[in-house]
């Protein structure tokens, strides 16, 4: 094997080495995007429950004094 038949190998090896590299770092670039935009909906989700937990309480409340005003109207 003679000096540029190594040289060939070597940078081969080292592009082979750099693409893999860069394919990696996009993957956790995307993975980390990914992630947040989990967490994100995440939140949205648990302050959409939250006020519809609160709007359900104001309809157990208004169902209650309707069912009051029901039974004293009797």
């Amino acid at each position: 094997m003679d000096a540029a038949s190594v040289f060939l190998i070597v940078v081969a090896a080292v592009l082979i080495s750099v693409v893999w590299y860069a394919g990696v770092r996009k993957r956790t670039e995307v993975s980390g995007d990914l992630q947040r935009q989990y967490a994100e909906q995440a939140a949205e989700t648990s302050r959409l429950l939250t006020q519809m937990s609160a709007q359900l309480a104001e309809v157990q409340r208004r169902t209650a004094d309707m069912h009051r005003i029901l039974k004293d109207a009797e």
